[in-house]
């Protein structure tokens, strides 16, 4: 098998490094060359060729969009960009790119570069084979007219079935073609493979076939639209199975035209992305959940913090922040291991899940510290305060019951901390330092006690 040649630009040290030990790790059939600059990049476009290009959107001496113009058109091209960039997305995808991914702090995006680089190598091949055969049927067509001007009809009835066989049946990634009309004509093995039905079973009828329900009227009406203005669509959708599974699907579909500009065939490539969809699905977990007891992290809950600020903020309400903290866990640990320790972190995160309201975050920070986030809903700072008393006692009844570790009876208390937003703090830090604060005074005044801190003054419940 031949070895992918892929060229990374990327300027960040930390990110190249992380790319290459990522490539060592899974041991991919890459040969790469790194590029840390646009000028670095277009020297090397000038003198070799790459199957793939990879490219950070931010660089030192510009920006990935200032490559482009000197990467070859067959070249795919897969833009990577930071978190919350959706618009630069966007943008590459118009401007030629073929697919793009995202990073993160922990760089799990590499997770999702193997079956990226695969899927785009795929649909550049299939496009690639595409356009071979469009120039042979040009060249053919035009010595055909010219010889053959008598059998001008005969002539067309070749090219039209021609354009149809221009595709190869033998890929593993599932095609379709439909007439003008859209009524299918035909399929490979590889579309009776995803979807379940046989070539029989779906020549003659729609694409409707496989309609899920997921998307309305609307979407395929923009679907077409587009299709018919441009001659191709790309874009997501969900699709269902003859079995009825429904699964995310890519979908690119091609308009197949004459010598006129008359459509004669519409040719589809549907690439089942379960896989992608699933990976991006665990990221997403593993960077805002923990791990342990799938509560919200701390990263999850600051962000949620700061939206209940600004919502609170605009409507006048208040809510609450109640920090808690298992007395005497470290002893649990030193006696009986980290395994029984992590069993009782999970019962409290669901003992804590029992006792919340559906919009209200419990969160681990880490350790045996917990936070719960309540939703802001109340008028005025008392209100809020006795609902936040409320729920801290019953954390405290609730986490105060008997759990069975290692096949004997435990009990354990826990320390409470409560502070009110936004009357006490104008930021998430500020009112996790309160609620904190409030926390270790419980410690303090005994364990197994609530205190509130209100800003100012610290207050046993």
């Amino acid at each position: 098998m031949n070895r992918i040649q892929v060229l990374l630009i990327e300027d960040n040290l930390t990110d190249q490094m992380g790319f290459k030990r990522f490539v060592k790790k899974k041991s991919l059939n890459y040969d790469y060359q790194i590029a840390s600059s646009v000028s670095e990049a277009k020297d090397l476009l000038s003198t070799q060729t790459f199957d793939i290009i990879l490219a950070d959107h931010a660089l030192g001496d510009g920006t990935a969009f200032d490559v482009l113009p000197a990467i070859p058109s067959n070249t795919p091209v897969i833009m990577i960009t930071g978190n919350d960039n959706a618009a630069i997305a966007v943008k590459a995808l118009k401007a030629g790119a073929s697919d793009y991914l995202t990073k993160d702090i922990e760089s799990s995006y590499l997770e999702l570069l193997p079956i990226t680089i695969d899927n785009v190598l795929k649909a550049q091949a299939i496009k690639n084979e595409l356009e071979k055969h469009r120039e042979h049927l040009e060249v053919l067509v035009e010595q055909r007219t010219q010889e053959l001007q008598a059998e001008i009809e005969k002539r067309k009835a070749i090219e039209k079935q021609l354009r149809i066989l221009a595709i190869s049946f033998e890929t593993h990634e599932p095609i379709v073609i439909t007439d003008a009309q859209r009524y299918i004509i035909r399929v490979n093995k590889a579309f009776s493979k995803l979807t379940g039905y046989s070539a029989e079973e779906v020549i003659g009828n729609k694409m409707n076939i496989l309609k899920s329900g997921h998307q309305d009227q609307q979407f395929y009406i923009n679907m077409w639209s587009e299709l018919l203005a441009t001659g191709q669509y790309e874009g997501e959708l969900w699709n269902r199975c003859k079995s009825g599974r429904v699964y995310p699907e890519y979908l690119t579909i091609t308009a197949v035209k004459d010598n006129d500009g008359n459509i004669i065939n519409y040719v589809g490539l549907l690439t089942d992305i379960t896989e992608q969809k699933e990976a991006e699905s665990a990221i997403k977990k593993l960077a805002f959940y923990d791990a342990l007891t799938s509560l919200a992290n701390r990263r999850l809950l600051i962000d949620r913090l700061e939206h209940e600020l600004v919502i609170a903020k605009r409507i006048a309400a208040y809510g609450s922040l109640i920090y808690l903290d298992l007395d005497n866990f470290k002893p649990l640990n030193d006696t009986y291991g980290h395994h029984i320790g992590d069993e009782l972190l999970i019962q409290v995160g669901q003992r804590l899940q029992s006792v919340l309201r559906e919009e209200d975050t419990p969160a681990r920070l880490g350790g045996d510290e917990f936070v719960v986030l309540i939703h802001a809903t109340e008028e005025s700072y008392e209100p809020a305060l006795m609902k936040a008393q409320i729920v801290a006692k019953k954390i405290q009844q609730k986490l105060n019951k008997a759990y069975f570790l290692n096949n004997s009876e435990h009990f354990f208390s826990c320390s409470i901390g409560i502070t009110v937003y936004p009357e006490n703090g104008h930021n998430a830090e500020k009112i996790m330092q309160h609620a904190d604060r409030a926390m270790y005074a419980a410690k303090r005044a005994g364990k197994n006690a609530i205190c509130l801190f209100d800003g100012k003054n610290t207050d046993l419940i």
